[in-house]
């Protein structure tokens, strides 16, 4: 009967650790490469565990970081895979593709997600019925302050300033080799123009009339291109390129906050220009950031190369083999 040997740090000696390092060290040659290691029970005759790793562009080297934790028991997750894109026909048509995704998501949304759109829909429902007081609040608060501080976030969400800011953006990330930068500006410029889509067909859908006309809030046309208050287009888009620029610079503490303080005030501007009820706000928030989500979804699954890790062990020592096809 074979024996089981057990892959546990905590139990190895410490020749048997030294050799597992050493082993993990030459994986990361010449490739940068992501992910969780976990090792459980393998028989001596029988060897062979698959573990997934992703093949990234901005991470360190799996050689150059020794810092990985060995959990006897646990399952692998596999980490976020960030496929490298480029601004040709394929970015074009994958924009199609999201869209039409993006569109039929509901048919494949699972229970967690209807109790989201529930919620969404709820807070939504809650602001529309205060939107006229939340109107009366802040336009009785208002003053050269908050006209001010419009006047600067009310960019962030003006198709004018974000889309040269991006094409800015990518030419500095293009040609000065940032893969990074080029790659969120690319998820942002798909978010805003994919997120800008939805907000246009609900704007004319809705036909709800702006606050500045002096309508009450439930002032609704239906089908119209006039009246175009529901929702907030700058909110959607302001959430839409926050939310990419937070999940691609995640490892940076301050950006996240930072993103989504400025996509606030955004929103906020609209309310002190008397431009949108609350509840346009709220839904276009809403709409910007689950959109960014699932486009970040996909362009975190669609490609990247599968690798398969397997031990190997004899009477006196051990290894990690990576294989992988091209």
């Amino acid at each position: 009967m074979a024996s089981p040997v057990l892959a546990d740090a905590n139990l190895m000696s410490s020749s048997d650790s030294e050799r597992l390092l050493n082993s993990q060290k030459t994986l990361g040659v010449g490739k940068s490469y992501s992910g969780s290691l976990h090792l459980e029970y393998f028989p001596v005759n029988s060897l062979s565990k698959e573990f997934t790793f992703e093949d990234t562009d901005d991470e360190r080297l799996l050689g150059a970081n020794t810092n990985y934790s060995y959990i006897n028991g646990d399952r692998i997750t596999p980490t976020s895979l960030r496929e490298k894109i480029k601004l040709d026909g394929n970015y074009f048509e994958n924009i199609f593709k999201d869209t039409g995704y993006a569109l039929s998501s509901p048919s494949r949304w699972e229970k967690s997600d209807w109790v989201t759109a529930s919620v969404v829909a709820g807070f939504t429902g809650l602001f529309f019925a205060l939107d006229d007081e939340i109107k009366e609040e802040v336009q009785g608060s208002r003053n050269a302050v908050t006209d001010d501080f419009s006047e600067i976030f009310e960019r962030f969400g003006n198709g004018a300033f974000t889309i040269p800011t991006l094409a800015g953006l990518y030419l500095y990330g293009r040609f000065g080799e940032d893969d990074k930068l080029e790659r969120t500006t690319l998820l942002a410029t798909e978010s805003f123009l994919v997120s800008g889509l939805f907000s246009t067909v609900l704007k004319v859908s809705a036909g709800r009339h702006r606050p500045s006309e002096e309508n009450s809030a439930d002032t609704f046309d239906g089908l119209s291109i006039n009246n175009n208050s529901f929702p907030s287009g700058h909110t959607t888009t302001a959430f839409s390129i926050a939310t990419v620029v937070a999940s691609e610079y995640e490892h940076i503490p301050l950006i996240a906050p930072i993103s989504y303080g400025i996509a606030t005030l955004t929103g906020f501007s609209r309310l002190n220009d008397n431009k949108h009820w609350a509840s346009d706000v709220v839904f276009g928030a809403a709409l910007g950031y689950f959109t960014s989500k699932t486009i970040l979804r996909l362009h975190s699954n669609k490609k990247g190369r599968h690798f398969t890790i397997y031990p190997q062990a004899d009477h006196r020592s051990g290894s990690l083999i990576l294989s992988t096809q091209f």
